[in-house]
């Protein structure tokens, strides 16, 4: 008989409640990470709103819309999807503004769109798995990567071709 050349590795793990380990769920790791995350997108609307926003808020914000829009698309809250797409029109018209005028504001229209996008979008991720979310970001990573579904900032609407 041959003696073992593996080194011991130890106890195998043993999953005290295997629906959340396999499967996702809201564990005590995902409730803290939707924690900060609800937090730092308020606190960039919050931004915004006073006026004092810059383009990373900008961009934390667009990154929740983007998120939003391809969790509807899962099925993952498909009856926000009109709201969600009125906060990005809102987001695209901000950033054009933003190049010409150095500063990132929204207007009255677009402010009420966003704060109703980021309700429906806080509604979206307590409902989820972690497992949802992280799908839905490496969606958004694809799309980003591959350029699928991106409007550029310096196209023309077709109202300002006029």
């Amino acid at each position: 008989m041959t003696k073992r050349r593996k080194k011991y590795q130890g106890p195998k793990y043993i999953s005290k409640n295997p629906m959340t380990t396999f499967f996702g769920g809201m564990s005590d790791q995902h409730a803290t990470h939707l924690q900060s995350t609800l937090l730092t997108n308020h606190t960039a609307m919050s931004n915004m709103a006073r006026g004092v926003g810059d383009e990373h808020d900008w961009d934390r914000l667009n990154g929740a819309i983007n998120m939003a829009l391809v969790m509807t698309e899962q099925g993952i809250g498909p009856e926000y999807r009109d709201e969600f797409k009125a906060a990005s029109q809102a987001m695209l018209a901000c950033v054009r503004r933003a190049l010409k005028t150095n500063r990132y504001l929204f207007t009255g229209e677009e402010l009420q769109a966003m704060n109703t996008a980021l309700s429906s979008h806080d509604a979206q991720m307590t409902c989820i798995r972690s497992i949802d979310v992280e799908r839905a970001a490496n969606e958004v990573m694809r799309r980003l990567t591959h350029r699928v579904n991106v409007a550029s900032i310096h196209e023309k609407h077709p109202e300002e071709v006029a």
